[in-house]
């Protein structure tokens, strides 16, 4: 009996993600009534309820009062608060965080080689590129998060996009003590990196763009240790 329960609600479990997946409930979209999903999948409404507490434990669906069930606006922040508690349990370290933001940031950036960038998204990053030769302290770290994210969401992928929030988010604060913390000579080598990520990106040049990523993140990560120490 034990089995068969464990199958229904797995069942809803899957049926609620792969309309996820599909794309007929979005971000902030109400689920079905638990007896239409039910009848649709042939069980029984408990197991539907067990499936939604599961999903709502994990941050992916949240529970209106008088309404109904939604898909959470919110699952990143989700990820990011566990992220933080393994981050204090010592589950991770600070330097695995850098290693797999850096790893992703490649895969966006080939991704977009691979794709082409719209000139939208093209004039934007210039924009950013402009405004971050003016500034500095926090307005800076404001605008390079702006800059990383603007690549993020031009490859329309918002999978991506919620992964790299939350892992960003994890560690902001350190990357926003170094470059607010930065002289000159380490505020200029960040300007050339994002510089030449961004022209190596347009002209599709991958390998000149990954080495790129690569002294942007060697740069973050050693002044990161410096200030800090090592994990």
């Amino acid at each position: 009996m034990e089995k068969q329960t464990t199958q229904e609600y797995e069942k809803a479990i899957t049926y609620i993600i792969d309309r996820i997946k599909e794309g007929s409930l979005q971000l902030g979209s109400k689920l079905p009534p638990e007896r239409r999903i039910a009848e649709e999948l042939g069980i029984g409404r408990n197991s539907i309820r067990e499936a939604i507490s599961i999903l709502h434990g994990m941050g992916l669906i949240d529970r209106v009062q008088g309404s109904g069930n939604y898909v959470s606006k919110h699952v990143g922040e989700s990820i990011r608060k566990s992220l933080t508690v393994m981050l204090a349990l010592g589950t991770i370290t600070k330097e695995e965080i850098f290693e797999f933001r850096r790893v992703m940031e490649k895969a966006v950036c080939t991704n977009l080689i691979v794709k082409g960038i719209s000139y939208e998204y093209e004039s934007i990053l210039e924009t950013k590129l402009d405004e971050m030769k003016l500034l500095e302290g926090k307005d800076l770290t404001d605008v390079d998060k702006e800059f990383h994210d603007t690549l993020i969401h031009a490859t329309g992928n918002h999978l991506w996009a919620v992964l790299m929030e939350a892992v960003t988010d994890a560690y902001r604060d350190w990357i926003n003590y170094v470059i607010e913390a930065a002289d000159e000579s380490a505020r200029k080598k960040l300007m050339q990196c994002h510089e030449d990520i961004y022209r190596n990106l347009v002209q599709k040049n991958e390998s000149a763009m990954l080495d790129a990523i690569d002294r942007h993140y060697d740069l973050i990560e050693q002044m990161t240790v410096y200030d800090f120490g090592s994990s």
